[in-house]
C-alpha cells in the first residue's frame, strides 16, 4: 500500500493538525486528510479509500453525522468517534442508527490504539482485495485457455459432466454442455476387456489415479464411434473436488504425429528432405556393406551466380529460383534417388547407378536441362546455370560428413568454371585406383611402425626486416626412390583415419626439438585431429611433458577443412588458444567462403594457397588474388604468409601487395631435419 489515509471530520482545523502532528511524531506513517461537506466526504471516500473515518468532537454544521456513517458504510470503511466526556451529543446521535467505536478525546493513547488497529486492518483488506482481483483475473484466463484449448477437456464429478470445453463438445458432436449434463461416462464410454471404468472412477474419488492413459471407445450422442485415450488429473471446479479428463483421439493423434514427423524431416519450400534427414539416411547407407557392383554417389548442386542475382531481386524471386532448380533436379533423377535441400541455395542428391557413366549422365541431364530452362518470375524471365560436385561412396568411405565434404570440395572447383560437373579426386597423382589406395594405407601404417616420417624445418623471413626466429615444418615419408611430401599422402591417410595417428607420431618429435630454443614453429594439423575430441587433452599433456611453451607453437589448419568442419575447428581453435598457441589458416585465397572464416575463427595468420606466390612477376591474376586477400583481411589483425617462393625477384611484388612473411627455396639454406 503506497499511502495510508486517515479521514478526519472536524470543525476545527487546529484539531486536525494536532492529530496529524501527534501521529507523525509518534512514528505512524499516515497521511491525514479532512472533509467539511458532504461532497468533500464522498470524494475523499471514493478517491483516497481511507482506512478510517475519524469523527471529531466538533462536527461541521454542513455535515450530518448520520450521513457520514451511511457513506462510510457504503464504502466498507470503519468509523471512530472522538467524544468529549462533558458533551455526549455526538455519541447519542451516532448510536441511534449505527454502531461506532468511541474513544476519549483527551486520551492520546486511545487515539494511537484506534489508528494503529485500523491501519493494520485496512492494509490487510486492501491486500486481500488485490489478491482477489488477481485471482479473478487468473480464473478468467484459465477459463479462456480451457475454452480455446485444442485438447478435448472435461470436468467429471460422480461420473457426470460438470464442464466441457468447446473441443470436447465438438468431439462428441454436441452444441453445448446441456446435452451431456445428465450423461454418465459409464453410458458414453466403453473400456477394453480387463479395465473397469466404474472402479477407476471410484478409485479417483479416493485420490488414486491411473498412471497411464486409459484406452476407450466412445459412442457419441450422434451415434459415431471413436477410439481414444483418456488421461485423468485431480481438479477443482466451482469450489468442488472433481476429475479433469483429457481425451486424445487415437486417429487424430496418429495423424498429428505423422505430420509433425514429416515437418521435421522436410524442407518447406521444395518438399525435399532436409539436411539432417539426408545426412542420417546417408550415414545408414555408409554403415552397410558397399562391396556391390552398383555405383553410389553424392552430388552437390548450386545455381551459378545466385549471389549476384540476390542483389537485384526480392526474396520471393530467390525462392522461385531455388524451387525451379529443385524441379529440374527431380526431373533428372530416378524414383529411388534421394534429393535434399542441403543449404539455403544448395542441393544434395544420393543416387545409385550401374556404372560411373550413368552417374555422369544424370549429372549432365541436370546441367543441360537447367541451362536450357527459362525461369518464369511473374513480370520477368531469367536463364541460369548450375555447377555440380560429385563424390562416390565406397568401402573406404568413413562417414557422411566426409563424402559430403568431398562433393562440396569438387563443387567448389566446378563453380569456378560454371555449368560443369567435377568428380572429386584426391590430390595424389600416385593413387589411381582403389587397389593402389589400399597399398598406400598399408605403406602409411608400415611407416608409422618403422618411424619413416621425418620433418624439415625451414625459416620464414620477415620482409620488413624483423626476425623473430619463425620456422615452418614440412613432413615427408621416406622412400627408397625419392621421399614423398605430405601433400601426396596425407589426404589418403585422412580418408582412412590415419591423419591423427601421423600427427601424434610427428608432433612429439618436433616439440622435443623446439624445447628450450625460444623459436616459434608452424605445425600442420590433419583434419582427423581437428575432429578428434581427445586431441586437445593429448596435446596439452605433450606440452607439459616436453616443457614447450604454448606461445612457441602456431598450429596450421587448412581453410578447406575449416570450411567443411567449422564448428569442430572453432572448438579446437579456442582450446588451443587457451593453451597460448596461435593458429594459421593455410590454402587461403580470396574465395568468399574462405574470407568468411575470419568472422568465425580467431586466427593469427593466414598462409596463401600453394602456387599463388610463384612466378608473380609474369602472373597478374595471382597478384590480384593476393591483393584481394590483403583487402579481405584488412579489418582483422592477421599476418599473411607466402610459402613456396622460388624466385627472389618476386619478394618486392609480395611486399607491395601487402604480404609480410615469406619462405621458400629462394633462401638457399640448409634446412634442419627432425626425426631422421
Amino acid at each position: 500500500m503506497d499511502s495510508s489515509y486517515l479521514l478526519i471530520i472536524d470543525n476545527s482545523p487546529d484539531n486536525v493538525q494536532v492529530v496529524n502532528s501527534y501521529l507523525r511524531n509518534s512514528g505512524v506513517a499516515v497521511r491525514v486528510i479532512s472533509a467539511s461537506s458532504s461532497s468533500e466526504l464522498e470524494d475523499a471516500l471514493r478517491q483516497k479509500s481511507p482506512f478510517l473515518v475519524l469523527l471529531g468532537a466538533q462536527l461541521p454544521s454542513a455535515v450530518n453525522i448520520e450521513q457520514v456513517l451511511q457513506a462510510a458504510e457504503q464504502f466498507s470503511i470503519p468509523v471512530a468517534l472522538q467524544v468529549d466526556p462533558g458533551d455526549l451529543l455526538n455519541l447519542e446521535s451516532a448510536l441511534r442508527t449505527h454502531p461506532v467505536q468511541v474513544f476519549n478525546k483527551e486520551e492520546n493513547d486511545q487515539l494511537m490504539e484506534v489508528v494503529s488497529q485500523h491501519m493494520k486492518g485496512g492494509k490487510t483488506a486492501i491486500e486481500q482485495s488485490g489478491l482477489q482481483t488477481k485471482l479473478d483475473e487468473l480464473q478468467q484466463r484459465y477459463d479462456l485457455l480451457l475454452e480455446s484449448a485444442r485438447d478435448s477437456i472435461a470436468y467429471i464429478h460422480e461420473g457426470l459432466h460438470v464442464y466441457a470445453n468447446r473441443t470436447y463438445l465438438d468431439l462428441l458432436q454436441v452444441k453445448d454442455t446441456v446435452e451431456i449434463e445428465g450423461l454418465s461416462l459409464l453410458e458414453l464410454m466403453k473400456t477394453e476387456e480387463g479395465t473397469d471404468l466404474k472402479k477407476l472412477l471410484r478409485d479417483m474419488n479416493h485420490g488414486v489415479y491411473p498412471d497411464k492413459p486409459v484406452p476407450v471407445s466412445i459412442n457419441t450422442p450422434s451415434g459415431k464411434e471413436l477410439v481414444a485415450d483418456l488421461s485423468f488429473l485431480p481438479a477443482v471446479f466451482n469450489e468442488e473436488q472433481c476429475i479433469q479428463m483429457m481425451v486424445c483421439e487415437q486417429d487424430a493423434q496418429f495423424a498429428l504425429k505423422e505430420e509433425l514427423d514429416r515437418l521435421r524431416k522436410t524442407d518447406q519450400l521444395t518438399h525435399m528432405v532436409n539436411r539432417k534427414t539426408f545426412s542420417s539416411r546417408l550415414s545408414g547407407l555408409i554403415s552397410q556393406d558397399q562391396d556391390g557392383e552398383r555405383r553410389i554417389a553424392i552430388m552437390y548442386i548450386e545455381p551459378d551466380g545466385l549471389a549476384d542475382v540476390q542483389q537485384v531481386m526480392a526474396m520471393e524471386s530467390i525462392d522461385a529460383c531455388i524451387l525451379d532448380l529443385a524441379n529440374v533436379i527431380r526431373s533428372c533423377i530416378e524414383e529411388n534417388d534421394l534429393p535434399a535441400r542441403f543449404s539455403d541455395q544448395g542441393f544434395a542428391v544420393l543416387m545409385e547407378r550401374n556404372s560411373k557413366s550413368e552417374l555422369q549422365d544424370a549429372g549432365n541431364c541436370i546441367l543441360s536441362n537447367y541451362s536450357n530452362h527459362i525461369i518464369d518470375l511473374d513480370d520477368r524471365t531469367l536463364s541460369a546455370s548450375c555447377s555440380i560436385g560429385m563424390a562416390t561412396i565406397g568401402s573406404f568411405t568413413r562417414n557422411a560428413d566426409e563424402v559430403i565434404a568431398q562433393a562440396r570440395k569438387a563443387f567448389k572447383q566446378a563453380s569456378n568454371k560454371g555449368n560443369v560437373l567435377i568428380r572429386y579426386k584426391p590430390a595424389l597423382t600416385t593413387v589411381a585406383s582403389g587397389e593402389a589406395e589400399r597399398d598406400w594405407v598399408e605403406r602409411i601404417r608400415h611407416a608409422l611402425n618403422n618411424h619413416d616420417f621425418y620433418t624439415i624445418q625451414q625459416s620464414i623471413v620477415d620482409l620488413e626486416g624483423e626476425n623473430e626466429g619463425l620456422f615452418e615444418n614440412r613432413t615427408f615419408l621416406r622412400e627408397e626412390d625419392g621421399d614423398t611430401q605430405v601433400s601426396e599422402f596425407m589426404q589418403i591417410a585422412e580418408m582412412n583415419d590415419l591423419g591423427s595417428t601421423i600427427d601424434r607420431h610427428v608432433i612429439p618429435q618436433l616439440m622435443t626439438a623446439i624445447a628450450g630454443t625460444g623459436d616459434k614453429h608452424i605445425i600442420a594439423l590433419s583434419s582427423n585431429s581437428i575432429l578428434d575430441f581427445s586431441f586437445p587433452n593429448w596435446f596439452l599433456r605433450k606440452l607439459e611433458e616436453t616443457e614447450v611453451e604454448g606461445s612457441q607453437l602456431i598450429l596450421q589448419i587448412s581453410a578447406i577443412t575449416a570450411e567443411t568442419n567449422l564448428q569442430p575447428t572453432k572448438r579446437l581453435v579456442e582450446e588451443l588458444q587457451g593453451m597460448g598457441c596461435s593458429v594459421v589458416l593455410s590454402e587461403f585465397d580470396n574465395d568468399r567462403r574462405t574470407l568468411q572464416l575470419l568472422d568465425h575463427l580467431p586466427v593469427n595468420m593466414v598462409k596463401l594457397r600453394p602456387g599463388l606466390a610463384q612466378g608473380l612477376s609474369s602472373n597478374n591474376p595471382n597478384q590480384e588474388i593476393i591483393r584481394a586477400v590483403v583487402r579481405g583481411i584488412s579489418s582483422h589483425e592477421i599476418i599473411i604468409i607466402a610459402d613456396e617462393v622460388d624466385d627472389a625477384t618476386d619478394l618486392a611484388i609480395l611486399w607491395q601487395c601487402g604480404v609480410k612473411l615469406v619462405t621458400g627455396d629462394f633462401l638457399n639454406e640448409a634446412p634442419q631435419v627432425v626425426g631422421q
